[in-house]
């Protein structure tokens, strides 16, 4: 039986009353794990087989697969993961329905925070804006040494504007 068949195959409820997509991309992703020997590219597969029955933004899409990736975190990291290994008798059945019952009910919003926190970023995802300025002041450093065209100029903008010369 191909793993990643949609869940009507598998008698596994998918996007259960609003589930996000990547709650859907991390239970298969997750299943994958258990069922096939290598976990290379399993998000990748997961990802996928989701795209294959919805149209998704490519926008939404990386999100989503960066929400998924942090669920597949938490389940390693609340020993989820383990649980279920110590039961490795149960069917491929019995396990993907675990992991709809567990991802059905974690709280999305409480990973990704805890995630933010563990990163040390309130939000998530972006660096602080002072880091995202000095990156942007350096990258345009390089650029003026590279020869850019008028980025000297807007180094010297920049260093008008914070002196108070402008």
């Amino acid at each position: 039986m191909d793993k990643t068949q949609s869940s009507t195959d598998t008698g596994v409820r998918q996007n259960v009353g609003g589930r996000s997509f990547a709650k859907d991309i991390a239970e298969l992703a997750l299943f994958l794990d258990f069922s096939e020997p290598d976990p290379e590219g399993h998000l990748e597969a997961a990802i996928a087989e989701i795209l294959q029955d919805r149209s998704i933004p490519s926008s939404t899409l990386k999100r989503c697969a960066s929400e998924a990736r942090a669920l597949m975190e938490h389940a390693q990291e609340t020993g989820m993961v383990a649980r279920i290994e110590a039961q490795a008798d149960q069917s491929e059945w019995a396990i993907r329905g675990a992991l709809s019952a567990w991802l059905d009910e974690i709280s999305l919003t409480a990973v990704l925070k805890q995630r933010a926190l563990r990163l040390n970023r309130s939000r998530g995802g972006r660096p602080p804006s002072q880091t995202r300025t000095l990156r942007a002041v350096q990258e345009l450093m390089a650029f003026a040494r590279a020869g850019r065209p008028g980025a000297v100029d807007e180094l010297r903008s920049i260093r008008a504007l914070v002196s108070g010369e402008a």
